[in-house]
């Protein structure tokens, strides 16, 4: 497994119309919907990771490389040994590599408001997350410790749904995840996790 990132502040503007000139129509159609060049940014810079990284890997032109979209929305590149999966945050993309497939999720260590944590962590989530039985407190917090394993916690459901392509549609305080599928790194300021079986 490998995790490729890129800060979409290095994107120039050549490099962007070099790499957005090799999507295929639909995809600069979405990104020509975005609002903010920022997000475009992200767009492109993901896609160009797992293409640069398919072509300098096998050897195979970077306009020969297509992605397509398979079931339950997952990206992937036909005829390819490669699995991979892309998230952002902030002006951080990554593209998790592997030989099976793969979630990944990225997220900048920020002030959270907790309240969220009510509707997507089980019991036992939230025990480790206060560090305390009940009651919580849900107020929004600047507690670094507690953002980070706020963050580590919601980047690995969100890099198993990822895996499983079912999204954030299902029950995250239900989901079965095993604790030996997941890695978790911290980054600067992001935390990122990934889920491959």
């Amino acid at each position: 497994m490998e995790i490729l990132k890129y800060n979409i502040c290095d994107l120039t503007d050549e490099e962007y119309n070099k790499f957005y000139a090799l999507l295929c129509p639909e995809k600069k159609a979405r990104i020509d919907r975005y609002r903010y060049t920022d997000d475009k940014k992200r767009s492109v810079a993901g896609e160009m990771l797992i293409k640069k990284y398919i072509a300098d890997t096998f050897g195979i032109p970077i306009n020969e490389i297509t992605l397509k979209i398979g079931e339950n929305g997952k990206p992937y590149i036909e005829n390819s040994p490669v699995y991979f999966n892309i998230s952002h945050s902030g002006n951080t993309v990554i593209c998790a590599v592997n030989n099976k497939p793969i979630g990944a999720d990225i997220e900048t260590l920020k002030p959270v408001n907790l309240n969220i944590a009510k509707k997507v962590f089980n019991n036992d989530e939230l025990l480790y997350l206060f560090g305390t039985a009940p009651p919580y407190n849900f107020e929004k917090t600047d507690d670094i410790s507690l953002i980070t394993r706020f963050f580590k916690m919601w980047t690995i459901k969100e890099a198993y749904v990822k895996f499983t392509g079912d999204g954030i549609n299902a029950d995250l305080k239900l989901l079965k995840i095993k604790k030996e599928c997941i890695t978790t790194e911290i980054c600067g300021d992001c935390i990122i996790s990934t889920y491959f079986e």
